[in-house]
């Protein structure tokens, strides 16, 4: 049989198994005729060039014919990048847990933990929408610290946790804000005390240790406002804060 032969039968019998799947396709692995780690250093490249839906198209022929094979942590990984790549955060979230689940002993697992954690951060809706993913979000990279506490990407864990804190502070606090617009001074006093009790972190906890002195003083809960602000430390608040926080000593001493 000529060279010419030989090549067309050989690309015969890969379509041929690529086709069918099943037990032939390992026959075939094992006759060298589909060589899984060359495809996966395609996929790899085709994501470097930014051809993220072919990456993608390899990959999963590649789950499809090497399945079984020691290098599958490494498809999962790379499936979730190109997922991520372009946006497709439920994709990337799938193939990242995957990775996790399916080969804990993986040296991609501690950034497949984080990574969905991230995903599921980067689907979080706008603070005054639904926060259930910005929750799960919180709780996913709980989880990731608490099992890498010095990880590669524990401060970006604990940057995005920030973040998603701040969404659900600010969602409280608005509703703080739009209530002492129409003068509802208790209404916007349980708004300021949602987020000091449930976001004592948050960046906005300053401002709502203000305004509930402010909602106090105007309910003349003037006891009640002197506690509040009586053991705080003024230099601790930035300029506008504290003009409002002298004002409110000034008015409890007049």
């Amino acid at each position: 049989m000529n060279a010419k032969k030989m090549l067309i039968f050989a690309v015969l019998a890969v379509s041929l198994v690529l086709s069918c799947g099943g037990p032939n396709a390992k026959k075939l692995i094992k006759m060298g005729l589909y060589k899984c780690h060359d495809r996966l250093e395609t996929a790899k490249r085709d994501i470097d060039r930014r051809a993220f839906p072919n990456a993608v198209r390899i990959l999963e022929e590649i789950k499809f014919q090497c399945g079984g094979s020691p290098m599958m942590d490494t498809v999962y990984y790379y499936a979730g990048i190109a997922h991520l790549r372009q946006k497709q955060y439920e994709d990337a979230r799938y193939e990242f847990e995957t990775l996790y689940r399916e080969h804990p002993r993986s040296p991609f697992a501690e950034e497949a933990h984080f990574r969905v954690a991230q995903m599921r951060s980067f689907q979080s809706l706008a603070w005054f929408r639904d926060q259930t993913k910005t929750r799960e979000a919180m709780r996913l990279l709980t989880d990731y610290v608490d099992l890498y506490p010095r990880g590669v990407y524990a401060d970006s864990a604990r940057i995005l946790f920030t973040e998603s804190l701040n969404k659900l502070a600010r969602k409280e606090f608005s509703n703080a804000i739009f209530y002492r617009k129409q003068r509802e001074h208790n209404a916007a006093l349980i708004y300021y005390r949602a987020v000091l009790s449930e976001y004592p972190d948050s960046d906005f906890a300053p401002e709502a240790v203000v305004g509930m002195a402010e909602m106090l003083l105007a309910l003349g809960r003037t006891q009640d406002a002197q506690e509040a602000i009586e053991e705080l430390e003024f230099s601790a608040f930035e300029e506008g804060l504290r003009t409002r926080l002298e004002a409110v000593r000034a008015k409890l001493k007049g």
